[in-house]
């Protein structure tokens, strides 16, 4: 049965507003602690000889990279917290769809064997519950993620402004033809039926926005 598979996905769904909160802390005082080894690294480094300045320097490099890890964890907790925003709020499509390409690395496959490409030559923002829309493109994702991960072949997202509505296309290169038979994709228009329509052509799905 397809629903005791998703039991378990489901339990982690329930609970993922505390285990962002639960993560959120601890990632808040590590952050703190990279700011407080900074503030010692400039008081050593105005007492160093120009060899310990060298070193101090290296140091300094780590503690850079430790920090833009610790950014980038910040900003997948940020986005998986969208998913329970339910009031309209403006939503910056290019942002939101960047955010989920993060979000779905956690696919091993996809992150390392899928080249991924995202386009948007200008901010399109449109005015949507956000959790609605995370809802919508995690199903769409669920569907066309695997078809990638099968075939290795391109996920490229688009974003664009077709005269008024906003558009987002998602094109899978040379797989012939989208799985629309999938339970997430028609999960995906069931979510995203009050603010968007889609449609299919061949490897592209078209999704365009009522604002």
């Amino acid at each position: 049965m397809a629903s005791e598979k998703l039991l378990p996905k489901a339990v982690c769904g329930h609970l993922v507003q505390g285990l962002v909160h639960n993560m959120s802390g601890p990632l808040q005082i590590l952050s703190m602690q990279v700011e407080l080894l900074r503030l010692g690294y400039q008081k050593l480094l105005s007492l160093a000889t120009p060899e310990q300045k060298e070193i101090l320097s290296q140091q300094e490099e780590k503690l850079s990279q430790i920090e833009m890890q610790l950014n980038r964890l910040k900003d997948i907790l940020e986005a998986i917290s969208e998913t329970t925003h339910d009031a309209p709020a403006p939503v910056e499509l290019g942002s939101l769809l960047k955010q989920m390409l993060t979000l779905w690395e956690a696919d091993l496959k996809f992150k390392h064997q899928v080249q991924k490409e995202l386009e948007a030559s200008e901010p399109v923002t449109v005015i949507a519950p956000p959790a609605t829309l995370w809802q919508g493109f995690c199903a769409l994702f669920w569907a066309l993620v695997p078809k990638a991960v099968a075939e290795e072949t391109p996920f490229k997202v688009r974003i664009f402004r077709e005269e008024e509505p906003p558009v987002v296309e998602i094109r899978l290169e040379n797989v012939g033809s989208l799985p629309l038979e999938d339970e997430f994709f028609s999960l995906a228009q069931k979510i995203l039926s009050p603010v968007a329509s889609l449609e299919t052509s061949q490897d592209t799905l078209k999704i365009s926005f009522k604002s």
